[in-house]
């Protein structure tokens, strides 16, 4: 992976993306559970030009949930709110299955309260963004 990635730097003709963050991370918090080198690797973002999008975040809370480290989600969620990403269902999944693996039922149960149904005839937007004046994240 690292070699594939250090390929893909040195070739001119690739543009390095959130795509590849998103698998850096994944790979090294999810599979390898090196969640310092998934930070690491989101922390590295800005050096690529790519702006911290929502699949990124993503990757970095299912990376947090993987190593039980839910104690670092409300700093990362403060982050991705300040930096203008909304929230989706896919981190707020990821919230919610990592508070109940680490057996804060009553927190999953908040944030999965507080997302909210789109307006009738709006396809998704933000992809059910929630409502997070009513949770703790963390």
């Amino acid at each position: 992976m690292e070699s594939v990635f250090e390929n893909l730097k040195a070739d001119a003709c690739v543009e390095i993306d959130g795509t590849h963050i998103t698998s850096l991370i994944k790979a090294y918090g999810c599979v390898l559970k090196d969640l310092d080198q998934a930070i690491a690797v989101f922390e590295s973002v800005p050096a690529y030009n790519v702006s911290r999008d929502a699949v990124i975040y993503e990757s970095l809370v299912n990376a947090l949930v993987a190593n039980k480290r839910t104690d670092l989600i409300r700093g990362y969620i403060k982050q991705m709110m300040d930096d203008g990403v909304h929230m989706t269902a896919y981190v707020a999944n990821f919230l919610i299955k990592g508070y109940a693996n680490v057996g804060d039922v009553e927190q999953a149960r908040v944030v999965f309260e507080s997302m909210m149904d789109p307006p009738m005839g709006v396809a998704a937007p933000n992809n059910h963004a929630l409502d997070w004046s009513k949770t703790r994240t963390g």
